[in-house]
């Protein structure tokens, strides 16, 4: 394998290696931006769930509160004042003094009827009393219609719950309470899962205590017999009952024990109207909300945060979409820039490599080179002096042969430095600028000489075609034109000395504001495969080291290089094939006019 190709391989391996990398830096931020953004959606989301039922318990806790603090004999259309904290217990006797009931001619949105069941399961309403109560509210407190209507409603009631249901529900209301009243103390190192449960269970404990706590100030405000001891009013307990259709009604009860009876009371709510109050709460807060009611007993370790802690019922909403992220994310835009600094990164060294290599070869083409055309003139310089020295040449004609041959091998090696100090120059951009401004016709009045005496020289013709018009005005450096086209006249006569047309042809045009010269021979031409790269420093193109043309392969690329620092170009130009015959070799120098 070619030393190069090795860098190369090496080089793709390395790059291919940072680049995978890359891309597991990608996926990576990106999959924890995905997670990072899923995660803020999640506890947008749950802040506001949290907040949505905080708002629904404090708009329920005063309604419930009030209730829940309301005098037991409330539950009686009318009760003696006299004996207020017995009445419900003793006959009605005469001249007892009888006060309405604030719930006689009550009213609510959305609690539908008050009932008390006795012990022996009686289910009665003061807002539906009967006998000698019923004709006393209806003189003064309710309409037959409200009395019918509440009446039918208490049949439902009827229809709906059983004593023993009831007795079931506030007993497991009382075993629970006390473990929800205090919240658990959550260990010191859990899942995250369990730890959310937990976290669950103390936000609903602290609500639910909130709402106790709202419920026993108010009661303590309000309750009229709470000093009897004889007394005992347990608080509300809401559940669900099926009424036979396929829906729940809502119903909260309370235990009333009275000396040794025991009542409960509770009144039904008319949950379509409650959901619907509850829900027109949380509208600015969460989208699509269900209030979805619990039925049945609640394990207080399967509790979760959105169950509401005044009553029996589960907000459900639907979780929002994750955020997206923005194409201009701050973790997008860094690996945007990360991906184009590490490919410009690869880029330059790509650059790097390919200048390194090339200036490498360059270096050995230069070595190869030069050491090729100094060999030739050295040994000249070495046999012709030392026949001289050592007075092996006695003819003095011979001796003058010998003088001239090491007077042109010096020539041609000041030659060889001269070009590669004029083109070292040239690229470290240390040449002198000795531009003038002259016209075309006296360029070439100054440069012809010397090229017509090179081709005679290769016994060739020097033909110029075209004219130079002594008005046209141009700033260049005559040395460096005089260099070029010499460089150019002595590569056709190199190339083209045994052309069957012996003539190199000078054309001069000005043409679209440039001086266009162009030199022309009848050689073999340049080859297809040696035109890439035939203005390259130290490239023969095919030739190799036995080629006889002298060269060390830098003069077209001086020659490019002094047209260029004038502003102007030097260009090949590959003319068709005309019926298979050779069209020789083409050079186009063109310069900008004044």
């Amino acid at each position: 394998m070619k030393p190069r190709r090795s860098w190369w391989v090496a080089y793709s391996a390395g790059s291919l290696v940072v680049l995978l990398a890359l891309l597991w830096i990608t996926v990576t931020v990106v999959r924890l931006e995905r997670a990072e953004l899923e995660a803020r959606s999640d506890a947008t989301h749950q802040e506001a769930l949290r907040l949505a039922l905080w708002r629904l318990d404090s708009w329920m806790a005063p309604l419930l509160a009030r209730e829940a603090a309301r005098p037991y004999f409330d539950y009686q259309p009318f009760y003696a004042q006299r004996r207020a904290y017995t009445a419900m217990l003793d006959p009605i006797e005469p001249g007892d003094v009888f006060t309405p009931s604030a719930l006689l001619g009550f009213e609510s949105e959305y609690f539908s009827l008050h009932f008390q069941m006795a012990p022996d399961g009686e289910l009665t309403s003061p807002q539906a009393p009967s006998g000698k109560f019923r004709l006393l509210a209806e003189d003064s407190y309710l309409s037959g219609a409200q009395l019918m209507s509440n009446a039918r409603k208490l049949d439902a009631i009827d229809d709906l719950v059983t004593q023993e249901q009831v007795v079931a529900c506030v007993a497991a209301a009382d075993e629970t309470t006390g473990e929800i009243a205090q919240p658990p103390p959550i260990p010191s190192r859990l899942p995250p899962q369990a730890a959310q449960q937990f976290k669950s269970r103390q936000e609903l404990s602290k609500r639910r205590g909130t709402y106790l706590q709202a419920i026993e100030q108010r009661g303590q405000a309000v309750q009229p017999d709470a000093s009897d001891e004889s007394v005992v009013v347990g608080g509300l307990v809401p559940f669900w009952s099926d009424d036979g259709d396929g829906d729940v009604e809502l119903i909260f009860t309370r235990s009333v024990r009275v000396g040794d009876q025991q009542y409960y009371q509770g009144f039904l709510c008319d949950w379509p109207k409650l959901r619907t109050a509850l829900l027109a709460e949380i509208t600015d807060l969460v989208n699509d909300a269900r209030l979805v009611p619990v039925i049945g007993r609640v394990q207080v370790e399967a509790l979760d945060a959105a169950l509401l802690a005044t009553i029996p019922v589960a907000l459900e909403v639907t979780a929002p979409q994750p955020l997206a992220a923005g194409m201009l994310s701050p973790a997008r835009s860094t690996l945007a820039l990360a991906w184009l600094a590490v490919l410009g990164g690869i880029a330059a060294v790509a650059v790097t490599l390919r200048a390194s290599i090339a200036f490498a070869m360059r270096r050995a083409r230069f070595a190869s080179a030069v050491t090729h055309e100094l060999r030739t003139p050295l040994t000249t310089f070495r046999m012709y002096s030392e026949m001289l020295a050592d007075g092996m040449v006695s003819d003095p004609e011979q001796r003058q042969t010998y003088l001239e041959t090491l007077r042109d091998e010096s020539d041609r090696l000041s030659t060889i430095v001269e070009n590669v100090l004029a083109y070292a120059r040239l690229e470290d951009g240390r040449r002198p600028t000795r531009a003038v401004t002259t016209t075309a016709a006296k360029v070439l009045d100054e440069v012809l000489p010397a090229l017509r005496r090179r081709a005679e020289t290769a016994g060739l013709e020097l033909r110029l075609e075209g004219d130079a018009d002594e008005a046209t005005s141009i700033h260049v450096d005559v040395e460096a034109v005089g260099q070029i086209l010499f460089n150019l006249v002595d590569n056709a006569c190199k190339y083209a000395a045994d052309a069957s047309e012996r003539v190199v042809h000078l054309d001069v045009e000005a043409r679209d504001g440039r001086l266009v010269l162009r030199v022309r021979d009848h050689g073999p031409g340049v080859p297809g495969a040696v035109a890439a790269t035939i203005f390259d420093a130290f490239d023969r193109g095919t030739r190799n080291d036995g080629d006889p043309t002298p060269g060390v392969g830098l003069g077209l690329a001086l020659a490019r290089g002094l047209a260029r620092d004038m502003r102007g170009d030097l260009k090949l130009m590959q003319p068709a094939a005309n019926d298979g015959e050779a069209t020789g070799a083409h050079f186009e120098l063109s310069l900008p006019l004044r």
